[in-house]
């Protein structure tokens, strides 16, 4: 079984995976959520994994306070340039920090942290996962809340092998400097003990000059099932809330296929 030792999942090692990052990713289900969540804490709010800062800008303009941690200096990069483009308010509101979820101390505490779309998958071992789960705890206010979003990997899935032939997962885009980027997909590994699968992201590139290249993110996430996570949590100190599957609070289905797991806990 391959591992991966990069726990950002490639962001640090590729330059590519965060140049392509905002255009692979146009989700925007959970940044009402986030931003309702924000504002329900009054702030300020810590995100880890905060990325280009999908969700982190969005709660900044409602006017609350955030920290945004991420391992990756390419990603904080492309956060900063996005956040220069925002009013002087809502910059002001922004506190970019490079740090490892794993290992941080930031000094402070919030009433809210949250890890948005999946990141904490990247730490595939326990003692990552608690270790993380331990400094969220720590830079918990007494009864502060935690939030975060996790793939919800069903028994079909985990039973589909056909994902381990390519397949098509993302519309072609094209670049500002006019490279046509088409992606595909792929399982490489699957560890049914340790819950590890390892992925590829393949990019077909194509530069204005007719040049042709292909790109391949290699990267392994954890997957996780809903009474480990209930005790994985209560391990670091936290108490599980709730269990959904949708961001309206649809209660956990495990059934469901290529759906999310949104956990909420609080400091026990």
């Amino acid at each position: 079984m391959e591992d991966t030792n990069d726990i950002s999942g490639g962001y640090i090692e590729h330059e590519f995976v965060s140049e392509y990052y905002d255009y692979i990713l146009p989700y925007v289900e959970d940044i009402s959520f986030y931003v309702d969540q924000a504002l329900q804490s009054g702030g300020p709010v810590l995100e880890l994994a905060s990325g280009t800062g999908r969700t982190l800008i969005p709660i900044a303009k409602a006017g609350i306070d955030i920290t945004g941690m991420d391992i990756s200096s390419r990603m904080l990069g492309l956060c900063r340039s996005k956040i220069e483009k925002e009013s002087k308010n809502t910059q002001s509101r922004i506190t970019l920090v490079e740090g490892d979820m794993k290992d941080f101390d930031l000094g402070k505490t919030f009433p809210l942290v949250t890890i948005p779309y999946a990141s904490f998958t990247y730490l595939t071992g326990v003692d990552d996962q608690l270790s993380c789960l331990e400094k969220v705890c720590r830079h918990l206010e007494p009864g502060g809340s935690f939030f975060m979003t996790l793939f919800n990997e069903s028994v079909e899935a985990l039973a589909d092998n056909s994902v381990f032939n390519e397949f098509d997962i993302t519309p072609e885009f094209t670049m500002p400097d006019g490279r046509r980027v088409y992606r595909r997909f792929r399982y490489v590994e699957r560890d049914y003990t340790r819950q590890v699968e390892v992925k590829e992201s393949i990019f077909y590139v194509t530069r204005p000059d007719g040049k042709k290249e292909r790109l391949v993110h290699r990267f392994s996430m954890r997957y996780f099932f809903s009474f480990e996570l209930v005790h994985l949590l209560a391990r670091a100190g936290l108490e599980v809330t709730g269990l959904y599957s949708d961001y309206d609070g649809t209660p956990h289905d495990a059934t469901i296929k290529d759906g999310m797991i949104i956990v909420t806990a609080e400091k026990a």
